[in-house]
């Protein structure tokens, strides 16, 4: 086997703007004649991690930073659903919620498998356009809420911001000025969320 050199490459830490001559290490660069060294891998020239400090050392290897794994902002989606679950889980006595736009679209819901998000984003529609109407024409001004009682509980909806609508279920026995309360703080924070 022959040495063929073609040159020496010179390798630094690359963190120095002037390169001292100590600094620099030689390495020759070597092509085999045999054909079955050419098929052989290269073996990798590695520094070692720590080297003596002085004319000639190896300057110390940094282990390179790992790279963070990239999160993602939750959706809009995401984020008046969590405001959905906030709502019942600071207030069990909301059975079930949803968030209807104006013309009865559900845009986000928690509400049991025996109601569909459909039928109910219709009906708070409805029940929203007409409580709108009643209150303009009886000279009552803006809709701020509509109140619903029935035998097992009652049906609350209230404005989220201009396009929205957030209807809830709740139980009998709820006090209903918590209920209310809460109610409105989601209404807040979904109104934020859909701007």
């Amino acid at each position: 086997m022959t040495d063929n050199a073609f040159g020496e490459f010179f390798f630094n830490d690359g963190d120095d703007d002037v390169v001292l001559e100590e600094e620099l290490v030689s390495v020759p660069i070597v092509i085999p004649d045999e054909p079955a060294a050419r098929q052989a891998p290269a073996p990798s020239i590695t520094p070692p991690a720590t080297a003596p400090v002085g004319v000639g050392a190896v300057p110390a290897v940094r282990p390179e930073m790992p790279v963070a794994p990239t999160v993602q902002a939750p959706t809009r989606e995401q984020r008046l659903a969590a405001a959905l679950d906030e709502l019942m889980e600071n207030n069990p006595e909301v059975l079930a919620a949803a968030l209807v736009s104006l013309d009865g679209f559900t845009m986000a819901s928690a509400l049991p498998e025996s109601m569909e998000d459909d039928r109910v984003g219709a009906m708070s529609a409805a029940i929203l356009g007409l409580g709108e109407r009643a209150a303009a024409e009886l000279g009552r001004g803006a809709l701020t809420q509509v109140f619903i009682e029935g035998e097992t509980g009652y049906v609350m909806l209230i404005a989220a911001g201009d396009r929205a609508v957030l209807t809830c279920i709740a139980a009998p026995e709820a006090k209903l000025g918590l209920v209310l309360y809460d109610m409105r703080d989601a209404a807040r924070s979904m109104a934020d969320i859909l701007g």
